[in-house]
């Protein structure tokens, strides 16, 4: 094994999954890429009507949107490689849903295994969000480190 793909989200427990992967690739002398998903940016860049008197995001640029949570997702990944202390650590971001874009990448990077982490969610975020570890396995061929966080 050469590649393991880290995926990392902005909860807490990302630093454990972070530093749980990369023991993971420098006990098989792999290559690291830590990636984020912008969970389809064109989300949050929708003009609403007024519900109940809240009008939307300020969406005067969605261009200027995407592009600032882009950078607030690399920003992250550079810090969580600065704290892993290996430059050699790559990071990319994904956009779209979570699970397909992670799928995806882990092709066309070449990953060998892909790590994330499993949050505990109530059965209504599970229903509503869907559950990012559960699609990858379901869909994936490539083995998956599932670290269980208890968040």
């Amino acid at each position: 094994m050469t590649k393991v793909l880290i995926a990392l989200d902005y909860n807490p427990s990302a630093q454990l999954i972070a530093e749980k992967g990369h023991q993971l690739a420098k006990a098989m002398q792999a290559e690291v890429c830590l990636v984020h998903v912008v969970a389809d940016a064109s989300y949050y860049a929708v003009d609403y009507s007024p519900i109940m008197g809240f009008g939307g995001f300020n969406t005067a640029n969605s261009i200027e949107l995407i592009e600032e949570l882009k950078k607030q997702a690399g920003e992250f990944l550079l810090s969580a490689a600065k704290h892993l202390g290996d430059a050699h650590v790559k990071t990319m971001i994904l956009e779209g849903d979570s699970a397909d874009a992670i799928l995806t990448y882990a092709d066309e990077y070449n990953a060998d295994i892909i790590v994330i982490g499993s949050h505990s969610h109530s059965g209504l975020d599970t229903l509503l969000l869907g559950n990012v570890p559960a699609k990858i396995l379901k869909h994936t061929k490539k083995p998956l480190f599932i670290i269980p966080t208890g968040q």
